[in-house]
């Protein structure tokens, strides 16, 4: 499990498509939530019955562009405020195009792009906001988060680096430049941000456990089990966390203490494929095949569909010296349609 699954599983519950959006909120004076999470609509006043109307908000008072911006925010912020995704944007799109240089238009533009599942053109809008200025810290924390999300990672580590040299006190800016960074191959650089992010916030559990998987990559097992540790202690939830956790002591030669650890789990967590994995590795190398076959068996009586489960509790049941049950999940696993288990199953019959 990479540094990106881990900060995604400890981090997307926090934040949403929308949660991009903070710095309208900061130039519009409406509230903020949750440390650049949400924003809150509020209501303007008269929303119109269609997007024509809608559209023809602002170009009603041309001859006053204050009185227009002013205008097309609120009914842009009623429309999103009521779900009238498609009207806020006809209200905003003519905005922009008659009054190109006011960032928080671009910025509002953006939020219903997003909204409406557009982020490529949302992304649009935030570079664009940013050329206009000023471009403030969390304007482009927000921009690189959402060039992550649509791939373009080189823009990402531009922003969240420009993000960083504005706010250095961030911790959160300084977590995520050192995930892309080290997402991007720049792994001395990601540890000095991630290094950051632990001496600013003592309290936040990610940045060790990027520590920990970088470290664990550069064959340091020690030091990244004293990271996932700290990790461990400030949340211990997290099951990508424990994840990492139970490779690095499986690396140093310590199954039984991994396959403690995984074996705390909750049922329906132990029954993950990765969970599985390294469950039944840790059962092989402690000399316990026939365990690994029973956990297997066990998953797939929870999911009797599943050829993966089936073809795995064939093969443990194999090395356990188990032909029969070997024999039997094998053909199972090729009923369901595993393309391997064919061939197994004719050699456990003698074919």
């Amino acid at each position: 499990m990479g540094a990106d699954t881990i900060v995604m599983t400890s981090q997307s519950e926090k934040q949403g498509s929308r949660g991009l959006l903070a710095g309208v909120l900061a130039l519009v004076g409406l509230a903020i939530v949750a440390a650049g999470a949400w924003f809150v609509l509020g209501p303007g006043s008269g929303a119109g019955p269609s997007e024509a109307d809608a559209a023809n908000t602002a170009n009603s008072t041309k001859a006053t562009p204050a009185h227009a911006i002013e205008a097309a925010l609120g009914a842009a912020w009623s429309y999103q405020a009521s779900e009238e995704f498609a009207k806020a944007e006809a209200v905003l799109r003519a905005a922009v195009e008659e009054h190109v240089d006011d960032q928080a238009l671009r910025l509002a533009y953006a939020e219903v792009l997003l909204s409406l599942k557009r982020p490529e053109e949302a992304y649009e809008q935030y570079e664009a906001a940013l050329a206009i200025g000023p471009q403030e810290a969390t304007i482009e924390f927000q921009a690189g988060t959402l060039a992550s999300s649509i791939g373009k990672n080189d823009r990402a580590l531009e922003h969240f680096s420009m993000a960083r040299a504005a706010e250095p006190g961030s911790a959160e800016i300084a977590l995520y430049l050192g995930v892309t960074q080290h997402r991007l191959g720049l792994t001395d650089e990601a540890k000095v941000s991630l290094l950051a992010a632990v001496k600013l916030d003592d309290e936040e559990p990610v940045a060790p456990a990027v520590l920990a998987q970088i470290a664990l990559d550069e064959n340091e097992p020690e030091l990244a089990l004293r990271y996932i540790r700290r990790s461990r202690e400030i949340d211990p939830t997290q099951l990508a966390h424990r994840i990492l956790e139970a490779r690095i002591l499986r690396r140093l030669n310590q199954p039984e203490e991994a396959l403690t650890l995984m074996m705390a789990l909750p049922k329906e967590q132990l029954h993950e494929p990765v969970v599985l994995e390294i469950c039944s590795g840790c059962m092989g190398l402690l000399g316990r095949p026939a365990d690994a076959a029973a956990l297997y068996e066990e998953a797939l009586a929870a999911n009797p569909t599943n050829a993966e489960l089936a073809f795995q509790a064939a093969q443990w049941h194999e090395r356990a010296g188990e032909t029969d049950a070997a024999l039997a999940k094998a053909k199972m696993a090729q009923m369901l349609g595993h393309e391997l288990a064919g061939k197994m199953a004719e050699r456990l019959s003698g074919g």
